[in-house]
C-alpha cells in the first residue's frame, strides 16, 4: 500500500526506523519539518548533525494545499501514518485526506492526556505502552491496538569491541531520571559502570564494550532500549515494565531485577560468563524473530489493510482482539 508517513525528522527517533521498515513493504512518501542544527544543539544532539536529511516532501504551514502540490503526479495515499516525535506541528492536512489515518503515540506515559486529545483525530490508534491500551480505547472511541518498540538489525547489532567494563548503559543521567540513576550509582560502587549518551551505530558500538547491559524505564514503560540491547546480543539487566514478559522470559532472554537483587543479580552474571552468554544469545535469537521494526510495520500495515477492506473505521471487538493478541 502506498503510505503517507508523517513526522518530525531527527535522526535517532523511533519513526527514522519505521520509515526504513515500511519502504520494504511499498511505496512511501514522507511529509514533515525536519529539525535543523540550531535545533538539535537546544536538544543536546549536535553528534547528530551529520545524519541530518530532509522528508520528501518539507512541511511549511501543513495545509492540505501544500501536500497536494507537492505529491508525486498520480501518486494517491492508501494510508496515512502520523508518528510521535515529542515535537509538535499542525496536522491539518488530513482533514483533505479521505484515506484510513493512524497514529502511533510512544511516550503515552508521560503524555497521557495530551496524547488521548490527539488520538481523537485519527481513524485508527497504535500505542507503544500496553498499559493505556483499555483507557484510550473507553475514551477516544477508536480501534486502539498496541504495538511495542523494536530494533532495526541494520543499526543494533553486535560489534567486534573488547569487553572494557562490566556494565553499560547508553541514555540520559539527569536529574528527572533520579531512580536510573540511583541504581547506577549503587552499581557503580560495586562494579566498573561506564554511562554514555550515544545514537545509532555509536550506541551500538559502546554497549558493545559491555559484559552486561544496564536498563531502567523513566516511568513504568517498555522502552527502545530493551529491544535494542538485547539485538546488540550482550545480556540485558532490567527493570520489569507491562507487556516485557509477554514477550521474553527472565533468566533466559534477560535478567529481570528489583531494588532488592539489583546488586545480587548484577554480581552473578558478572561471575558467570557462560550463563550470561548463554543468556544474551537466547535474547537475540528471540528479538531477532519476532521484534524487528519490520515485524511492527507489517503488523500495521496488516491492520489498516484490515480497516480499509471493513470498509469502516470501527472494527468489530473480535478483530481487535484477535490483533491484539497477535502482536
Amino acid at each position: 500500500m502506498n503510505l503517507l508517513l508523517s513526522y518530525a525528522s531527527v535522526p535517532h527517533t523511533t519513526a527514522v526506523y519505521f520509515e526504513r521498515a515500511f519502504r520494504k513493504l511499498g511505496q512511501v512518501v514522507t511529509y514533515g519539518p525536519t529539525f535543523d542544527r540550531n535545533a538539535l544543539g537546544l536538544w543536546n544532539l549536535e553528534s547528530l548533525s551529520g545524519h541530518l536529511k530532509d522528508h520528501d516532501i518539507l512541511l511549511k504551514d501543513g495545509s492540505a494545499r501544500e501536500l497536494k502540490t507537492a505529491l508525486p503526479p498520480g501518486w494517491v495515499p492508501d494510508w496515512c501514518l502520523f508518528i510521535e516525535t515529542g515535537l509538535l506541528y499542525p496536522l491539518s492536512f488530513m482533514d483533505s485526506l479521505s484515506c484510513p489515518k493512524a497514529c502511533y503515540l510512544i511516550d503515552t506515559h508521560l503524555h497521557q492526556e495530551r496524547h488521548i486529545e490527539m488520538a481523537r483525530s485519527f481513524d485508527l490508534v497504535f500505542l507503544a505502552q500496553r498499559e493505556f491500551v483499555a483507557a484510550f480505547r473507553e475514551r477516544t472511541d477508536r480501534p486502539v491496538f498496541w504495538i511495542p518498540l523494536a530494533c532495526d538489525p541494520e543499526i543494533h547489532r553486535p560489534y567486534p569491541e573488547e569487553e572494557a567494563f562490566d556494565i553499560a548503559f547508553a541514555g540520559s543521567f539527569h536529574n528527572p531520571h533520579q531512580e536510573r540513576v540511583r541504581r547506577l550509582k549503587r552499581l557503580a560502587l560495586r562494579f566498573s559502570v561506564q554511562t554514555n549518551r550515544v545514537f545509532l551505530e555509536e550506541m551500538s558500538r559502546f554497549l558493545s564494550k559491555g559484559r552486561i547491559l544496564f536498563n531502567a524505564a523513566v516511568r513504568n514503560d517498555l522502552n527502545m532500549r530493551v529491544f535494542e540491547s538485547l539485538a546488540i546480543g550482550k545480556c540485558l539487566l532490567t527493570d520489569d515494565a507491562p507487556g516485557l514478559l509477554d514477550f521474553f522470559t527472565p533468566d533466559i532472554d534477560l535478567m529481570v531485577y528489583d531494588e532488592r537483587d539489583l546488586v545480587e543479580k548484577a554480581r552473578f552474571l558478572l561471575e558467570n560468563p557462560d550463563v550470561r552468554e548463554k543468556i544474551a544469545q537466547s535474547g537475540r535469537e528471540k528479538v531477532l524473530e519476532r521484534h524487528t521494526y519490520l515485524h511492527r510495520a507489517t503488523e500495521m500495515s496488516g491492520l489498516v489493510g484490515n480497516e480499509s477492506r471493513a470498509g469502516s473505521t470501527n472494527m468489530r471487538e473480535g478483530e481487535q482482539d484477535e490483533a491484539y493478541t497477535h502482536v
